[in-house]
């Protein structure tokens, strides 16, 4: 025969005279009365209120609670009981729910007691309790037959995932028991027990079969705190049980008890419950979790007391809930595409201009939310939309940084009309005054930001090449201005060119490729390590009409590297490759010797758009951009510069992204993902009107103006921008 504590018995003396918590109470539907925030100080202490905060209340968990029995009509728990009646193991059979002791009623509320409706409220409000008697009415002894049988009760119920047994013994519980226990443990069930109140160095049986391996972790054994997190007097140490122990509240707790009344109780039968009512707020939340993960989870996110780290008094510390119901280990974005997951962190994009306004738009109505799983496969619903960013702004500061540069642009004609062009930026010699690169023999650090060469071959043909800044610009009106050339080239970023060109009387093709691999060696000093680029491949047929008009067409392929259409992500919203397929007619005429008006329009189709994360590809893009300028030379002042433009950056007009999105986990533990369509066509078309003026002030110094104005900027309607700059720049 197995008794209960001794403390637990001078416990139940210790409480409130009946009548004065028994009077006057109603049901309140859920919100809680002021006694329960006032009397119930448990839940603060492990932060359960804060979980119940945040959604989690145990809906769907069923706790078996093997005690002396439940009273069924306590306005606590009538609602809150599997059936209306419960099985006696002690005389093997089916009756009403009664409590003669209270120490079972008592224990029920604590686990799931429900909310607003008197004194006291459960860890888990809104999970279900399976009472089991197992306790001799008149001894209040429990046989270890009786205990097994209990046990294989509960066990046998597929609903149940939760076995509370807050008593114990002395001595291991005998064979019969045993047997049911490894019955249950093999069933899946996660067994919650009492550490004992004997102030002992270790717990007692059956919380002590923790240790054992055949538990597999799915036993623990609680102790008991006072409500400055101490270890009760009362409650025996976690010991040789160390590293499947942990504490909880178990001084005057108050709760439920016979007769409609309630009563404080002190003893780690009552710290028993807590901990089983969190175990209930994690299967309810997540019912795919098994037994000994739950376990794991109480464990790992438990607030540290005593001896840093696993020791013998605290095991692994206090009960925390609110940090069990959060996230263990770092999240994960489950992929359609892979067994595997991607980290949470790489769930970001830098959205590019073209498809900002159609990703913003998507991410407004929901269609990025969906789930991230932690290192228990657990779901916690994530809006991927708050890793969708803005295009990076577009400063006018940074045009100035540009304008403002120490930039040295020599220029090599020939006589043949083969030209060599490098773009040097001067800095301050060193500390030692050590001579640069580029023979610079007077101390300055000179380094090489873009060079362009043109050769002239016989018969009209020609080879270019150019890197940095100046990749590009053999194609197009690139070299007239740089807000004239193809947005489109510009997606194989970090290239370099290669090219070459016939001309026969008035109609002239070039051809060429941009290609980030030719750029790989030339890792520039300002620059750092190149970002990943591109490719394209370029055809062009240009016609004069004239001396001073020129019309033509460009067809080019382009292929981005980790991004579409300009945009950057991470790799759980990245497309592996983009393949844009661009064609652009442009036309130039000169206005006196000085004077060019320039204009071009580009369309692009990319179709063709994979990933293996949450965007899996894209369907039917289309885009495009626009711009015409004035360029003028010597308009004001000798040697001055003049631009104005007037442009549309690249616009997304239709087409979509096909998103594969994670929803939910099933009980099985599989990922359920949701197909949906976004559309990235921008509703709204942004206007860019720029100004660009240069005039010498000496031969060591010059004075630059830009301005921009953008109207429904980065296409969103209603977005203006005004950036306005002057910067004075001298050498010395």
């Amino acid at each position: 025969m197995y008794h209960r504590p001794t403390l637990l018995a001078l416990a139940l003396a210790t409480a409130f005279p009946l009548a004065t918590f028994a009077q006057e109470v109603t049901p309140q539907a859920g919100a809680l009365t002021r006694g329960e925030i006032a009397y119930n100080t448990v839940h603060v202490q492990v932060k359960s209120n804060l979980a119940h905060a945040r959604g989690y209340t145990g809906r769907g968990a069923v706790v078996a609670v093997l005690d002396t029995g439940v009273q069924g009509n306590h306005i606590e728990l009538n609602t809150q009981l599997v059936g209306t009646t419960m099985y006696d193991a002690s005389i093997r059979a089916t009756v009403a729910q009664t409590d003669g002791d209270g120490h079972g009623t008592h224990v029920a509320g604590i686990v799931a007691g429900s909310t607003g409706t008197g004194y006291s409220y459960g860890i888990a409000p809104d999970a279900k309790v399976l009472p089991v008697k197992v306790f001799t009415s008149g001894t209040w002894t429990a046989s270890s037959t009786a205990l097994a049988i209990g046990l294989n009760t509960a066990a046998a119920n597929p609903s149940v995932s939760v076995v509370n047994m807050s008593l114990g013994g002395s001595s291991p519980l005998g064979a019969t028991f045993e047997t049911s226990l490894r019955s249950a443990i093999a069933a899946d069930k996660l067994i919650v027990a009492a550490a004992g109140n004997n102030g002992g160095a270790a717990p007692i049986w059956p919380a002590r079969y923790a240790k054992e391996s055949w538990a597999k972790g799915q036993i623990i054994a609680v102790g008991a705190v006072d409500a400055n997190n101490q270890i009760a007097s009362f409650s025996n140490r976690a010991g040789d049980t160390a590293n499947w122990f942990i504490v909880a509240p178990g001084v005057r707790v108050v709760s439920s008890y016979n007769n409609g009344g309630y009563v404080y109780m002190s003893g780690t039968s009552m710290a028993t419950p807590v901990v089983a009512g969190a175990a209930a707020l994690l299967e309810g939340a997540w019912p795919q979790l098994k037994a000994a993960q739950v376990a794991s989870i109480l464990f790992q996110t438990a607030t540290d007391l005593g001896t840093p780290g696993v020791d013998a008094i605290y095991g692994w510390g206090l009960l925390n809930v609110d940090r069990a119901m959060q996230p263990v280990g770092t999240l994960a974005v489950p992929v359609s595409s892979s067994t595997t997951t991607l980290k949470r962190s790489s769930a970001t994009l830098r959205s590019s201009v073209a498809s900002w306004s159609g990703l913003r738009s998507a991410s407004r109505a929901g269609q990025f939310r969906g789930i991230t799983v932690d290192a228990f496969n657990r779901d916690f619903n994530t809006d991927y939309g708050s890793g969708i960013r803005a295009p990076a702004v577009e400063r006018i500061a940074d045009a100035l940084a540009g304008a403002g540069r120490a930039l040295r642009t020599t220029e090599q004609r020939y006589a043949d009309g083969s030209r060599l062009v490098a773009m040097i930026e001067e800095q301050r010699p060193d500390a030692l005054g050590a001579p640069g690169a580029f023979g610079a023999a007077d101390g300055a650090s000179r380094s090489l930001v873009a060079s362009s060469a043109v050769f002239k071959l016989a018969g009209g043909k020609e080879f270019a090449f150019a890197s940095g800044g100046l990749a590009g610009s053999y194609f197009g009106l690139a070299d007239t201005d740089s807000s004239l050339a193809n947005p489109y080239l510009g997606l194989a970023r970090s290239s370099a060119q290669f090219a070459f060109g016939y001309q026969e009387g008035a109609l002239s093709f070039k051809a060429g490729v941009l290609d980030a691999g030719l750029n790989a060696a030339q890792a520039l000093p300002y620059l750092g390590k190149p970002a990943e680029g591109g490719r394209a491949a370029i055809g062009e047929l240009d016609y004069a009409l004239g001396r001073d008009t020129m019309v033509g067409m460009q067809m080019a392929d382009v292929s981005e590297r980790s991004a579409w259409l300009g945009s950057v992500a991470g790799d759980a919203l990245a497309l592996d490759q983009a393949r844009t397929r661009t064609l652009t007619a442009h036309a130039s005429h000169r206005l006196g010797r000085d004077t060019l008006v320039a204009a071009q329009y580009s369309f692009g189709t990319t179709n063709d758009a994979q990933g293996r994360g949450l965007l899996t590809s894209t369907d039917a893009v289309r885009s495009e951009a626009f711009a015409i300028g004035v360029v003028s030379r010597n308009a004001f002042t000798p040697d001055d510069r003049l631009a104005v433009a007037l442009s549309s950056p690249m616009r997304i007009t239709r087409g979509s992204a096909n998103v594969t999105m994670p929803v939910a986990i099933t009980e099985a533990g599989d990922t359920v993902f949701e197909s949906r369509r976004v559309s990235l066509a921008a509703p709204s078309r942004e206007l860019k009107l720029g100004l660009d003026y240069v005039t010498p002030l000496s031969k060591t110094a010059n004075l630059s103006w830009l301005v921009a104005l953008r109207h429904n900027a980065n296409h969103v309607a209603g977005e203006r921008e005004t950036q306005a700059g002057v910067v004075y720049r001298t050498s010395f």
